[in-house]
């Protein structure tokens, strides 16, 4: 476990664990963009677990899609896949809230730069 502190004022306490996957492939991504997409992530993470702490787990994982998976307007093919998975043992979002997360600048927290799952979208896609 690792654990980090987002700033002294604060003071929340977040364990850390990372899970890595064997055998995994090579992928071709951008670093310096999929550190954006994780870095975003792990932030909204620490967030939503501010008042009373939590754990946060980071893993890779290689996941076989044996027909096409349809999801919210888009498909993934057929292949071999590398995954990353960001998890928490925050609270979680407000059902009314859910419609506006991939805003720009949309923070459930009341400060803040915002989620910024706008910019891990258009990463990701």
């Amino acid at each position: 476990m690792v654990y980090f502190y987002s700033g002294v004022d604060r003071g929340e306490r977040v364990q850390m664990q990372m899970v890595h996957g064997r055998d995994l492939g090579l992928v071709k991504v951008d670093q310096g963009q999929l550190d954006q997409v994780v870095i975003n992530l792990a932030v909204n993470a620490r967030d939503a677990m501010a008042s009373a702490g939590g754990e946060l787990t980071i893993a890779t994982d290689r996941v076989t899609v044996t027909s096409p998976l349809r999801a919210h307007g888009e498909v993934v093919a057929q292949g071999d896949y590398v995954t990353i998975s960001v998890r928490d043992t925050g609270a979680g979002i407000k059902p009314d809230n859910l419609e506006r997360i991939f805003d720009p600048f949309f923070t459930t927290v009341g400060a803040g730069t915002g989620l910024g799952l706008s910019t891990v979208y258009g990463i990701v896609k």
